[in-house]
């Protein structure tokens, strides 16, 4: 595999972007990252390619998994959060 210059992760996100608005996404499936690509616009696929070419497959693959941690973390968060709430609201109605 070839070894490729880190990239910013606004450069990653921005090429996933494109590659969406292409009708392909990238994702993780069972560890290991696929690309999909439904009713792709053809004319985008050039530099898509090439862009994946460039930042290389290891980087999409550690800025999915990082997203996917903070996506999970924050998601954990706002249901803590949504606990703490519900339990506050039931110690208010409970009369003294």
């Amino acid at each position: 595999m070839a070894h490729h210059t880190p990239m910013p992760d606004a450069y990653i996100a921005e090429f996933l972007d494109l590659a969406r608005s292409a009708n392909v996404s990238f994702d993780i499936t069972n560890d290991r990252l696929h690309m999909r690509m439904v009713n792709p616009d053809w004319t985008l696929w050039s530099p898509i390619r090439h862009l994946l070419d460039e930042i290389g497959q290891e980087q999409i693959e550690a800025f999915l998994r990082r997203e996917t941690a903070a996506q999970d973390l924050v998601a954990r968060s706002a249901q803590a959060s949504a606990e703490r709430l519900h339990l506050a609201v039931e110690v208010m109605r409970t009369p003294t």
